[in-house]
This record gives C-alpha cells, sequence and structure tokens, in this order.
C-alpha cells in the first residue's frame, strides 16, 4: 500500500508540472552538439561569458545579471541582490557566469546536459557571495517560478540549480529547466516583467533567446 501511495505521488507530480519541450529523451547513441558563442567557438567550463539577448538594439535590452537593476528599485536597498534578471539598458552585458557540468571533468559545453550556473564575481564578500542560479519555489505549483542566486553548486541532488541549454533558432540559445533530468518535463526560461524587474522565470510564456559573449577579461579581473 505505501509504495502504490508512493506511485501515484510522483504521477501527481509529474503531471502538475508543465512541460514545454520534447518529452524524448536523449539517448547515449545520440551525439552531443556542442555549444557555440556568437564567434563560433565552443563554450568551456574553463571560461566566462555574457548571456546577451539575440535581438540587438533597444528593443532587446541588454544581457543577464544579480538584481534588482536600480532601475524600477527606487524603494527597495537590496545590499545583497539576489535576483537574475535582464539588464534594462541594451549596450549593458550584463555579469559573466560560469557553467560547471553535472560531470565535473567535462570541459566543452553541449546540448541538453546539466549544468549549473553561477555568476562570476572579482572580489566576493562574505555577505553577497550568492551566485548559483536556482529555481525559486521548486517543487511547487505557483508559476512562473522565478531564478535566484540562492543555490548551491555541485549536488545532483539539488534539483532547482541545474539548467539545460538548448538550441533556440539557426542563431541563438536559450535555457531550460529540467528537474528530473534527460529532455522530460522541461520548462523554457524566459522573462517576466515584475516591478519593472525584468526576471527570468521557468514556465514563463515567452523563452528567452540569447548568445554567448566569452568575457575578454578572462585571467584578469572582470568588469562587472
Amino acid at each position: 500500500m505505501k509504495r502504490l501511495l508512493l506511485l501515484i505521488s510522483l504521477a501527481h507530480l509529474v503531471l502538475s508540472f508543465p512541460s514545454s519541450c520534447s518529452s524524448a529523451a536523449t539517448t547515449p547513441n545520440q551525439l552531443l552538439q556542442v555549444v557555440r558563442d556568437i564567434n563560433g567557438d565552443i563554450v568551456k567550463s574553463n571560461a566566462r561569458y555574457f548571456l546577451m539577448s539575440s535581438v540587438r538594439g533597444v528593443d532587446g535590452f541588454g544581457g543577464v545579471r544579480r538584481g534588482p537593476t536600480i532601475n524600477g528599485a527606487g524603494n527597495a536597498n537590496f545590499v545583497c541582490p539576489f535576483q537574475v534578471v535582464q539588464s534594462p539598458r541594451d549596450l549593458d552585458r550584463g555579469m559573466p557566469v560560469i557553467f560547471k557540468p553535472k560531470a565535473g571533468k567535462q570541459v566543452e559545453i553541449t546540448e541538453s546536459t546539466d549544468v549549473n550556473i553561477e555568476f562570476y564575481l572579482d572580489n566576493p564578500t562574505a555577505k553577497c557571495n550568492n551566485t548559483v542560479w536556482e529555481v525559486e519555489g521548486f517543487p511547487g505549483h505557483y508559476y512562473p517560478m522565478f531564478l535566484s542566486t540562492n543555490g548551491k553548486a555541485g549536488n545532483p541532488s539539488e534539483l532547482a540549480t541545474w539548467f539545460q541549454i538548448k538550441k533556440a533558432d539557426s542563431s541563438s540559445y536559450k535555457l531550460v529547466f529540467c528537474p528530473f533530468g534527460g529532455s522530460l518535463l522541461c520548462n523554457d526560461i524566459g522573462i517576466q516583467v515584475v516591478d519593472e524587474q525584468r526576471r527570468l522565470a521557468a514556465s514563463a510564456d515567452h523563452p528567452f533567446n540569447f548568445v554567448f559573449i566569452k568575457d575578454p577579461y578572462i585571467g584578469i579581473n572582470s568588469i562587472i
């Protein structure tokens, strides 16, 4: 009886989690495609990258960074920003990120494989070293679920901290949240505007399509 109740509970969780991706899992025989930056170079775990909107100009806004951003946050005094937001300024590249694959020795980042995403800070303080992305409120029944920087990297059991990179079109990528691995029950990461903040969220209406721009300051302090 206990086993039956457990199976029913798992089935309820699976059915209640909205899916926006194909349920076909990647088989070992399928060749995983490497992820490439805007210059055509392979994205690697030992480098830093800006995530910039694939839409150029004012309508595309800027890159991804910790927030809230100054615009629209006049009534808030955030000592340690914890939101993952898109900059409202189209010339702002945002903050560079580092990708940490679940397979620890993996250097080249490939599509549809699990990675932690972490903002790079030159001088993180004891109070403000929250940099690892996670989906807030997972598992839960409230959507959209916003992304924050309160996660912990490197723990396979921390389901809310693992993301996948998938091809959005011929020239851009998108992030998806696949808490159960593979391509099962994935949700696109998109933009949800709240209090004038362009927050990244799972189960948003439209995916956030972006390109990778390698941080040119790799090897020295980055300008953030």
